[in-house]
Order: structure tokens, then C-alpha cells, then sequence
């Protein structure tokens, strides 16, 4: 992994962005964009909310989006209305999509929460709390054992440090306000197991997903982050690709994106937004580059549409 690099700052050497594209020096991070821009084909820009767009927050329910990242998503947004068949965008957050739709507020974005699990689009010009989301039918059982499993959890912890978010087939419990988080996470795993003990409660067929002072269940067979860009790939078929994210699940769409950059299908960048030492060892492990903080993301996003739309002027 590269180190960090702002606009204008030294960058380092990047390699592996496409299978035509040889290693070079590259001075500035707008030039490890240049490939992704000058190339044929749509690009495909996905990012995370949490640590990536928005400072982490100790209150779930108060992480707000850099308002840079704002103006460069707004701004890219605009150059895909302009010419959809240059740039596609997705927002993919391990929140519900309505809750990141509310926090982004930009339209002609696809927006995809539950890491994938649900998602929907909002056209430009549209309000976030009007962004229709469609949940797969199988998906449907698993909304009731969730709540339930939420509801038993919060009753065995009655910590002020607990927070349960509900995720319609999937519930996360956080612990970021906690003095202890090893014994927080411990007493979390251990209500699950009680809650999971309890016949009340039915077998359940979901798996533990853990991030960042957060764990979570959710479907089995639903897959994270990995398989749903697996599912942007197949559906989106880019040229480029421009992956930013700071977790766990975050690697794994960066292990796709660098799987199909290997076998040829595309161009592509992925970029770990490291935070306060908090950043997993493996995310910077299966990124390209790293940038310190989610306000360096969005000068990465604003540069990326500094670059696009000088493209864009040039070919009309």
C-alpha cells in the first residue's frame, strides 16, 4: 500500500491499476487518478459512509458527511447526468439505505445498505427521505428473529454504552462509548449466545459479521461488501473502478476489485481511509493507497471531478 497523498502532495508509486497500464512515479494523487479517467469505458466510484465520507462518530446516530465529500459528490453526480456512460456512483454502507440516503443527500447516487442487502436509486432533484428501497423476498423471514434477537440483547445489556440498530434481516449492536470495548464486545457475544439458548427465540440461519467496535448479524447466504460488488460488477460492467472504504467488510470489495483488475476486466484503485489507529491491519493490507481521514477522501473525490469533468469538456 502506498502512503497517504493529498492533492498536490507527494503520492508515491502506485502499481497494478490495470493490466495495460505500467508502474510509474506518480507525484500527485491526481495522477494515480489519470488511468481511471483517461480510459474507455464507465468508471464505477463506491464508497463507504462511516470513516470514509463521515468522521466516525461515538453516537451512531450522529455521524454527518464531510461537506467537502458533499460538494464532490454533488459535483460527480452532475458529470453523470451529463454523460452516464462515463461515470456511475454508489454510496455502499453497512447502515440501512434510507439512513445513508438521509446523511448523504445527493441525488443521481445508488445507494446500497446493509452492506448490499438493500439498496435503491435517487434520482437527482429528489428528496433522500423519497429513495424507494427494495429488499430481496427470501430476505423476508429474517426480519422477525432480528428484532427479536435486538430486543433480548438490549434486555440482558442495559448499558448506556449499548446501541442496537435494527436493519430490517439483520441487527448490529455497537460499543463505541464503551470504557472497556474487549469486555463490552465479550458481554455482547455472550447475550447472543443466551438469547440463541432461548426457545422463544427460533433457529435463526445468520451469521456474526464484526467491524470496527460494532458486531453484527445478518443472512447467511447474504454475503457483505465482497458480494455485493461482485453484484455492481456483473451489473454495472466498468471499465474503472474507485473503491474507498476504512473496515473489514471494506477489504473484501477491495479483494474483488483487485481480483478482476488481475484477471484483466478493469482499471482500478483501492483506497483504505485509515483513522486514529483504528483502521483494521487488513484493510490497508488489500488496499492500493492510504489517505489520512475522511476529509482526505473527499479532497480524492474532489480531485477525481476536477479530472472528469476537464475529460468531459474535452470530448464534446
Amino acid at each position: 500500500m502506498s502512503p497517504p497523498g493529498g492533492a498536490g502532495e507527494a503520492a508515491g508509486a502506485l502499481t497494478g491499476l490495470g493490466p495495460g497500464d505500467a508502474p510509474r512515479p506518480a507525484r500527485t494523487l491526481g495522477d494515480l487518478l489519470v488511468p481511471l479517467v483517461e480510459g474507455r469505458g464507465p468508471l464505477l466510484v463506491v464508497s463507504d459512509f462511516d470513516g470514509t465520507l463521515a468522521r466516525i462518530d461515538p453516537d451512531p446516530t450522529g455521524a454527518v458527511i464531510d461537506p467537502l465529500a458533499r460538494r464532490a459528490l454533488r459535483r460527480l453526480a452532475g458529470l453523470a447526468a451529463a454523460d452516464p456512460s462515463r461515470l456511475r456512483l454508489v454510496v455502499l454502507s453497512g447502515r440501512t439505505a434510507p439512513d445513508v440516503a438521509r446523511r448523504v443527500r445527493v441525488g443521481g447516487l445508488r445507494y446500497l445498505g446493509n452492506h448490499g442487502l438493500e439498496g435503491g436509486r435517487l434520482p437527482r432533484g429528489t428528496r433522500a427521505e423519497l429513495l424507494r428501497v427494495g429488499l430481496e423476498p427470501w430476505l423476508e423471514p429474517f426480519v422477525a428473529p432480528a428484532r427479536r434477537l435486538g430486543e433480548a440483547v438490549a434486555r440482558q445489556i442495559p448499558e448506556p454504552w449499548l446501541f442496537v440498530e435494527e436493519k430490517g434481516p439483520a441487527v448490529a449492536f455497537h460499543y463505541r462509548t464503551a470504557s472497556s470495548p474487549a469486555a463490552a464486545r465479550t458481554a455482547i457475544l455472550a447475550a447472543i449466545r443466551a438469547a440463541e439458548a432461548d426457545p422463544a427465540i427460533p433457529p435463526h440461519g445468520m451469521v456474526r459479521l464484526e467491524g470496527r467496535r460494532v458486531v453484527e448479524l445478518r443472512p447467511a447466504d447474504a454475503g457483505g461488501k465482497g458480494a455485493a460488488m461482485e453484484r455492481l460488477l456483473e451489473e454495472e460492467w466498468p471499465a474503472a473502478a474507485l473503491v474507498l472504504g476504512d473496515d473489514r467488510s471494506d477489504a473484501e470489495a477491495f479483494r474483488v476489485v483487485a481480483a478482476a483488475r488481475d484477471l484483466g476486466r478493469l482499471r482500478g484503485l483501492n483506497v483504505a481511509v485509515e483513522a486514529a489507529g483504528e483502521t483494521p491491519a487488513e484493510v490497508g493490507a488489500a488496499a492500493d493507497l492510504a489517505v489520512a481521514g475522511p476529509h482526505e477522501a473527499a479532497r480524492l473525490l474532489s480531485t477525481l471531478a476536477d479530472r472528469l469533468a476537464v475529460a468531459v469538456a474535452r470530448d464534446r
